[in-house]
């Protein structure tokens, strides 16, 4: 079994490409030059125009129009139906034999 990885030489390994991992993005962080500073520049100076009136004109809406339309009530259709309801004839059927009552088992048998 010498030759088969355990868990715990899995976990060192892992381990130690983590820390290997963390080492090489410290120097790369070391290693980057400072950043530069930013270059300033002075606000362009405000130069004075003097305001002109202006006239906004807009068109014109045209006036609403408003149609109305003359409906005639509805018509009313009145019908009539007339049913004739037969009288039912009830039968009664009474059995022509009777047969015994058969005992109730579990279905266990001892």
């Amino acid at each position: 079994m010498s030759g088969r990885p355990t868990w715990g030489s899995a976990a060192v390994t892992g381990l130690a490409g983590f820390v290997a991992g963390l080492l090489v993005a410290a120097l790369l962080v070391a290693g980057r030059s400072s950043p530069r500073p930013a270059e300033v520049t002075a606000p362009p100076t405000p130069s004075a125009t003097p305001a002109v009136p202006v006239t906004v004109t807009a068109p014109v809406p045209s006036p609403a129009t408003v149609t109305s339309i003359e409906t005639s009530p509805p018509t009313t259709t009145t019908s009539f139906v007339e049913v004739t309801v037969e009288p039912t004839t009830s039968t009664t059927v009474t059995p022509t034999s009777t047969s015994p009552a058969l005992p109730l088992t579990s279905g266990r048998r001892d």
